[in-house]
């Protein structure tokens, strides 16, 4: 009923419609233990959808960051690398720096949907890397040393290098991203 119910204008796909709503439901539990290890493992879940234009994956995502309670929605050719996780801003009227909390903050302990991942600059995929196995943001600039938790699970959308996946290839060959933010993904 869950994967029928995730955008029902959206015909079939279940199999990622399941997967988008096992992320969101494990990216907001709390961290577990493992029963015989004393390590800690993460709940989040990071989930990268590769397929053919005009599949839906937008408009899935889209549902996906309106169904959770801390869901947030970018897209990833119009963002950058400050806007997903921390910038520091200059107040005109006091002159005073602050921290301005992008997608990944404001996601905390829930999710963030990033559409066109695939158009994103290198830069960008950098900046993901440590709120995606860190689950943290670092900041240090104009005086102002702070790390932010940021517990959210990525539910992002991309679309193959010749416009269609071809199984043939590997996901590398497939897509045009760091060979490290696949892999934390």
């Amino acid at each position: 009923m869950l994967v029928h119910s995730l955008c029902p204008s959206i015909l079939g796909h279940e199999s990622v419609k399941a997967g988008l709503i096992l992320a969101m439901f494990g990216g907001r539990a709390a961290d577990k233990s493992l029963p015989d290890h004393e390590d800690e493992m993460r709940a989040e879940i990071h989930v990268l959808v590769v397929g053919d234009p005009g599949m839906g994956k937008s408009q899935m995502l889209t549902a996906a960051a309106a169904l959770s309670p801390k869901g947030v929605y970018v897209c990833g050719n119009t963002t950058s690398a400050s806007g997903l996780t921390v910038a520091v801003v200059k107040d005109s009227f006091t002159g005073d720096y602050a921290l301005e909390a992008g997608a990944f903050v404001m996601g905390d302990q829930g999710v963030v949907c990033i559409d066109e991942f695939d158009k994103m600059k290198t830069s960008e995929h950098h900046s993901l890397l440590e709120a995606m196995e860190q689950q943290s943001v670092s900041i240090s600039k104009v005086g102002i040393v702070a790390s932010l938790s940021v517990r959210a699970s990525v539910l992002a959308a991309a679309n193959p290098v010749d416009g269609h996946y071809t199984r043939a290839k590997t996901l590398g060959q497939n897509l045009k991203i760091s060979l490290k933010v696949k892999l934390a993904l």
